[in-house]
């Protein structure tokens, strides 16, 4: 249970960066606007970018930990 409350703190964590820099970079309506397009992502090198990577990988980790052990 420990791991599953790590992973949904960092993609917490991930999700408000990523959300703040779409802010900055398109406007307070952002992740309504572009937040399914490949503006999402941002290009590479930019904060968008990295703060984008971050969050996809929060995700699978989180989805990882909440798979059924089989």
């Amino acid at each position: 249970m420990d791991r599953l409350a790590e992973t949904e703190h960092a993609l917490a964590v991930t999700d408000r960066l990523w959300r703040a820099e779409m802010r900055r970079a398109f406007g307070p309506d952002a992740v309504l606007l572009h937040g399914f397009g490949a503006e999402r992502q941002g290009e590479p090198g930019t904060r968008l970018r990295t703060t984008f990577e971050a969050r996809r990988s929060a995700i699978a980790a989180w989805r990882h930990v909440r798979r059924p052990a089989t």
